[in-house]
């Protein structure tokens, strides 16, 4: 029978190779955490200054040249870290923006196209964008690719229905790719008339108005359905 005296040593040294192997785990964890934790760190701290560039310009305000360049470059710098969905979509809408503000046609096209390819790795990464779908779409049909323009239009539509801000622009985009739009698109682009005149009737009042328009127009509100009837009451209180 072995004693008391003889078997502390042991218990003391497994207490001890426990110990150490219970720092040796946090620490690694440590450092784990810390590593999960360093992009966040940085991306917070690099996008303090282009989150409100890209607000402004979400919003329709005035963004100086200068600031849309320095905010694409830290969004730029981000890209090192991982790829973010929602800030490569950001960067893409400045880059559009930057485009459509270029003083030649060389950098308009340029920058057009490194925005396509920003909204391309947007979308590969978090495809229900709508937005991003629809400046993709903007930027298929600037080049003359309408069938790839559609099919844009067809997925921001899909993805995102009810987008106040997005949704008169996709129908005047969709009005320019109405030639060339197959029939499964027409009828998501008269549902989006549909749920523009819940949101805003005076606006398709005017569309229907428009040479031309009154049966796009007409075919889509015979389409109306009693939970868009009913949307449209909740925020007009009746009116017609």
């Amino acid at each position: 029978m072995v004693s008391e005296t003889a078997q502390a040593p042991a218990h003391r040294e497994a207490r001890q190779t426990s110990s150490v192997g219970a720092a040796v785990i946090a620490g690694v964890m440590g450092c784990v955490l810390l590593g999960l934790g360093v992009p966040s760190l940085v991306t917070a701290v690099r996008t303090l200054d282009a989150r409100g560039v890209i607000w402004a310009t979400y919003t329709g305000a005035a963004v100086p040249e200068k600031a849309r360049l320095d905010a694409i470059a830290d969004l730029g710098v981000l890209q090192r870290w991982g790829r973010d969905g929602e800030l490569e979509g950001d960067a893409g809408l400045l880059l559009l923006r930057a485009g459509q503000a270029a003083p030649t046609d060389a950098e308009r096209e340029e920058r057009f196209a490194a925005s396509a390819a920003a909204f391309g790795a947007a979308l590969a990464v978090a495809p229900g964008q709508p937005n991003a779908w629809a400046n993709l779409a903007y930027l298929h049909l600037h080049k003359g690719d309408t069938a790839a323009a559609v099919a844009a239009l067809r997925m921001s539509m899909l993805s995102g229905s009810f987008v106040p801000a997005l949704m008169a622009s996709r129908i005047e985009l969709g009005l320019r790719l109405l030639p060339v739009m197959d029939p499964e698109t027409v009828g998501l682009l008269q549902r989006q008339i549909r749920l523009t005149w819940t949101l805003d009737p005076d606006f398709v009042a005017k569309l229907s108005a428009r040479p031309g328009l009154a049966p796009l127009v007409r075919d889509a509100m015979d389409g109306l359905s009693e939970a868009e009837m009913a949307q449209y009451v909740r925020r007009h209180g009746g009116q017609k």
